[in-house]
Protein backbone atom coordinates (compact mmCIF):
# COMPACT_ATOMS: atom_id res chain seq x y z
CA UNK A 1 0.00 0.00 0.00
CA UNK A 2 1.23 3.57 -0.84
CA UNK A 3 2.37 5.54 1.63
CA UNK A 4 2.60 9.04 0.11
CA UNK A 5 5.10 10.89 2.37
CA UNK A 6 7.07 14.12 2.56
CA UNK A 7 10.26 14.98 3.49
CA UNK A 8 11.54 18.90 4.45
CA UNK A 9 15.54 19.08 4.20
CA UNK A 10 15.40 22.01 6.45
CA UNK A 11 19.28 22.82 5.11
CA UNK A 12 18.47 23.05 1.84
CA UNK A 13 15.40 26.39 2.38
CA UNK A 14 16.43 29.65 2.11
CA UNK A 15 12.71 30.94 2.55
CA UNK A 16 12.19 32.18 -0.54
CA UNK A 17 8.34 31.23 -0.28
CA UNK A 18 7.79 30.25 -3.52
CA UNK A 19 6.41 26.92 -2.11
CA UNK A 20 3.54 29.03 -0.64
CA UNK A 21 3.28 31.34 -3.94
CA UNK A 22 2.92 28.07 -5.31
CA UNK A 23 -0.04 26.67 -3.18
CA UNK A 24 -2.46 29.70 -3.06
CA UNK A 25 -2.01 29.95 -6.74
CA UNK A 26 -2.76 25.73 -7.32
CA UNK A 27 -5.37 25.57 -4.75
CA UNK A 28 -6.81 28.96 -4.68
CA UNK A 29 -6.23 29.96 -1.39
CA UNK A 30 -7.38 33.07 -0.52
CA UNK A 31 -5.50 36.08 2.40
CA UNK A 32 -4.93 35.32 5.69
CA UNK A 33 -4.97 31.42 5.65
CA UNK A 34 -2.15 29.14 4.16
CA UNK A 35 -1.97 25.33 3.07
CA UNK A 36 1.54 25.89 3.27
CA UNK A 37 4.07 28.61 4.47
CA UNK A 38 7.47 29.25 5.87
CA UNK A 39 8.25 30.01 9.41
CA UNK A 40 11.24 31.42 10.88
CA UNK A 41 12.83 32.41 14.05
CA UNK A 42 16.67 34.14 14.44
CA UNK A 43 18.65 33.06 17.14
CA UNK A 44 21.58 34.28 18.39
CA UNK A 45 23.57 38.05 19.05
CA UNK A 46 24.77 40.24 16.66
CA UNK A 47 27.64 39.92 15.15
CA UNK A 48 26.67 35.89 15.25
CA UNK A 49 22.93 35.73 14.05
CA UNK A 50 21.02 33.23 12.07
CA UNK A 51 18.00 33.03 10.51
CA UNK A 52 16.56 29.06 10.82
CA UNK A 53 13.58 28.80 8.32
CA UNK A 54 10.79 26.02 9.02
CA UNK A 55 8.35 24.62 6.00
CA UNK A 56 5.10 24.41 8.26
CA UNK A 57 2.42 22.47 6.73
CA UNK A 58 -0.12 19.87 7.70
CA UNK A 59 1.97 16.52 8.94
CA UNK A 60 -1.29 14.31 7.15
CA UNK A 61 -1.35 12.68 10.94
CA UNK A 62 -4.74 12.55 10.90
CA UNK A 63 -5.96 13.60 14.68
CA UNK A 64 -8.83 15.80 12.69
CA UNK A 65 -10.75 12.45 11.13
CA UNK A 66 -11.56 11.48 14.70
CA UNK A 67 -12.67 14.13 15.51
CA UNK A 68 -14.80 14.84 12.09
CA UNK A 69 -16.37 11.41 12.96
CA UNK A 70 -17.64 12.19 16.30
CA UNK A 71 -19.06 15.63 15.53
CA UNK A 72 -20.51 15.10 12.83
CA UNK A 73 -20.60 12.95 9.45
CA UNK A 74 -17.09 11.86 8.82
CA UNK A 75 -16.25 13.95 6.21
CA UNK A 76 -12.60 14.69 7.23
CA UNK A 77 -11.00 10.86 5.95
CA UNK A 78 -7.84 9.44 4.79
CA UNK A 79 -7.17 7.98 1.58
CA UNK A 80 -5.55 4.44 1.02
CA UNK A 81 -2.01 6.03 0.24
CA UNK A 82 -2.39 8.47 3.44
CA UNK A 83 -3.86 11.62 2.27
CA UNK A 84 -5.62 13.21 4.75
CA UNK A 85 -8.85 15.06 2.62
CA UNK A 86 -12.10 16.71 2.99
CA UNK A 87 -15.66 15.46 1.59
CA UNK A 88 -17.16 18.93 0.84
CA UNK A 89 -20.43 17.40 -0.71
CA UNK A 90 -20.61 14.90 2.80
CA UNK A 91 -20.26 17.87 4.61
CA UNK A 92 -22.73 20.39 3.18
CA UNK A 93 -25.56 18.11 1.70
CA UNK A 94 -28.82 17.63 3.34
CA UNK A 95 -27.18 18.86 6.75
CA UNK A 96 -27.76 22.49 8.93
CA UNK A 97 -25.10 25.16 9.30
CA UNK A 98 -25.20 24.75 12.80
CA UNK A 99 -23.87 20.79 11.85
CA UNK A 100 -21.50 21.84 9.90
CA UNK A 101 -20.00 24.42 11.86
CA UNK A 102 -19.72 21.78 14.44
CA UNK A 103 -17.88 19.12 12.64
CA UNK A 104 -16.08 21.72 11.17
CA UNK A 105 -14.93 23.31 14.57
CA UNK A 106 -14.00 20.03 15.94
CA UNK A 107 -11.60 19.14 12.94
CA UNK A 108 -9.77 22.61 13.41
CA UNK A 109 -9.58 21.98 17.30
CA UNK A 110 -8.37 18.66 17.20
CA UNK A 111 -5.28 19.68 14.81
CA UNK A 112 -2.57 19.96 16.68
CA UNK A 113 -0.30 22.45 14.72
CA UNK A 114 -2.83 24.74 13.61
CA UNK A 115 -2.84 23.61 9.62
CA UNK A 116 -6.68 23.22 9.54
CA UNK A 117 -8.61 26.78 9.15
CA UNK A 118 -11.77 28.14 7.47
CA UNK A 119 -11.45 29.84 3.76
CA UNK A 120 -12.79 33.20 5.15
CA UNK A 121 -14.31 33.61 1.79
CA UNK A 122 -16.21 30.22 1.55
CA UNK A 123 -16.54 29.49 5.47
CA UNK A 124 -15.59 25.88 4.57
CA UNK A 125 -12.57 23.76 6.12
CA UNK A 126 -8.79 24.71 4.23
CA UNK A 127 -6.27 22.32 4.55
CA UNK A 128 -3.22 20.62 2.68
CA UNK A 129 -4.12 18.09 0.61
CA UNK A 130 -0.69 17.30 -0.75
CA UNK A 131 -2.13 18.54 -4.22
CA UNK A 132 -4.17 15.27 -4.13
CA UNK A 133 -5.42 16.03 -7.58
CA UNK A 134 -2.04 16.26 -8.91
CA UNK A 135 -0.90 13.25 -7.35
CA UNK A 136 -3.21 11.37 -9.04
CA UNK A 137 -1.98 12.43 -12.29
CA UNK A 138 1.65 11.64 -11.05
CA UNK A 139 2.51 14.81 -10.18
CA UNK A 140 4.11 15.95 -7.28
CA UNK A 141 2.34 18.89 -4.97
CA UNK A 142 2.60 22.03 -6.27
CA UNK A 143 4.97 23.37 -3.29
CA UNK A 144 7.30 20.41 -4.36
CA UNK A 145 7.08 21.45 -7.98
CA UNK A 146 8.34 24.95 -7.33
CA UNK A 147 10.92 24.71 -4.65
CA UNK A 148 14.23 26.12 -5.80
CA UNK A 149 16.71 24.22 -3.40
CA UNK A 150 15.39 21.07 -3.40
CA UNK A 151 14.35 21.26 0.46
CA UNK A 152 10.82 19.66 -0.43
CA UNK A 153 10.79 15.78 -1.69
CA UNK A 154 7.70 13.88 -2.01
CA UNK A 155 6.88 10.17 -3.16
CA UNK A 156 5.48 6.88 -1.82
CA UNK A 157 7.95 5.93 1.29
CA UNK A 158 6.70 2.21 0.97
CA UNK A 159 8.60 1.97 -2.13
CA UNK A 160 12.26 1.10 -1.44
CA UNK A 161 12.99 2.30 -4.97
CA UNK A 162 11.36 5.97 -4.54
CA UNK A 163 13.36 9.16 -3.59
CA UNK A 164 11.86 9.49 -0.86
CA UNK A 165 12.78 5.92 0.92
CA UNK A 166 16.17 6.02 0.18
CA UNK A 167 16.67 9.84 1.58
CA UNK A 168 14.52 8.96 5.07
CA UNK A 169 16.64 5.80 4.92
CA UNK A 170 20.16 7.50 4.79
CA UNK A 171 19.77 10.33 6.80
CA UNK A 172 18.43 11.17 10.60
CA UNK A 173 15.20 12.44 10.00
CA UNK A 174 12.68 13.08 12.34
CA UNK A 175 8.41 13.56 12.34
CA UNK A 176 6.67 16.65 12.01
CA UNK A 177 6.50 18.03 15.52
CA UNK A 178 4.85 17.84 18.24
CA UNK A 179 5.03 14.61 19.65
CA UNK A 180 0.79 14.52 19.51
CA UNK A 181 0.68 14.43 15.87
CA UNK A 182 -0.96 10.54 15.54
CA UNK A 183 0.87 9.37 12.42
CA UNK A 184 2.31 12.38 10.84
CA UNK A 185 3.62 11.94 7.01
CA UNK A 186 5.48 14.77 6.48
CA UNK A 187 9.19 14.06 7.79
CA UNK A 188 12.19 16.79 8.62
CA UNK A 189 15.88 16.24 7.94
CA UNK A 190 17.98 19.18 9.88
CA UNK A 191 15.41 20.21 12.42
CA UNK A 192 16.85 22.08 14.42
CA UNK A 193 16.05 22.67 18.25
CA UNK A 194 15.16 26.49 18.26
CA UNK A 195 12.40 24.93 15.55
CA UNK A 196 10.36 22.65 17.33
CA UNK A 197 8.09 24.57 18.99
CA UNK A 198 5.40 26.36 16.65
CA UNK A 199 4.49 28.80 18.93
CA UNK A 200 7.38 30.36 19.34
CA UNK A 201 8.08 31.23 15.53
CA UNK A 202 7.48 33.75 13.97
CA UNK A 203 5.46 32.82 10.79
CA UNK A 204 6.00 36.15 8.43
CA UNK A 205 1.72 36.81 8.61
CA UNK A 206 0.59 38.92 5.99
CA UNK A 207 -2.92 39.39 7.56
CA UNK A 208 -4.99 37.73 10.11
CA UNK A 209 -7.62 35.16 9.37
CA UNK A 210 -9.91 36.77 11.83
CA UNK A 211 -9.75 39.99 10.21
CA UNK A 212 -11.82 38.60 7.63
CA UNK A 213 -13.83 37.07 10.33
CA UNK A 214 -15.13 39.95 11.75
CA UNK A 215 -15.20 42.05 8.55
CA UNK A 216 -12.59 44.07 9.49
CA UNK A 217 -10.85 43.34 6.19
CA UNK A 218 -13.03 42.26 2.83
CA UNK A 219 -11.27 40.68 0.18
CA UNK A 220 -13.35 42.10 -2.39
CA UNK A 221 -14.24 45.55 -1.13
CA UNK A 222 -10.60 45.65 -0.50
CA UNK A 223 -9.30 44.50 -3.60
CA UNK A 224 -7.78 41.69 -2.56
CA UNK A 225 -10.38 39.49 -4.43
CA UNK A 226 -11.10 41.41 -7.19
CA UNK A 227 -13.81 40.65 -10.04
Amino acid sequence: MARMTMVMDVRRCIGCHACTVACKTENDVPLGVWRTHIRTKEVGKYPYVRRHFYQWICAQCGNCIEASENNGVGAVSRRPDGIVTVDYEKLTKGRTQKQIDKEIDAAIEACPIGAFSRNPMTGMPEKCNQCAHRVDKGLVPACVQTCLGRARIYGDASDPKSEVAKILGTNAARPAPPNDCDDPHVHYIGLDGNLVDRGALEGQVQVKTEDFVSGKIDQVVNGLGGK
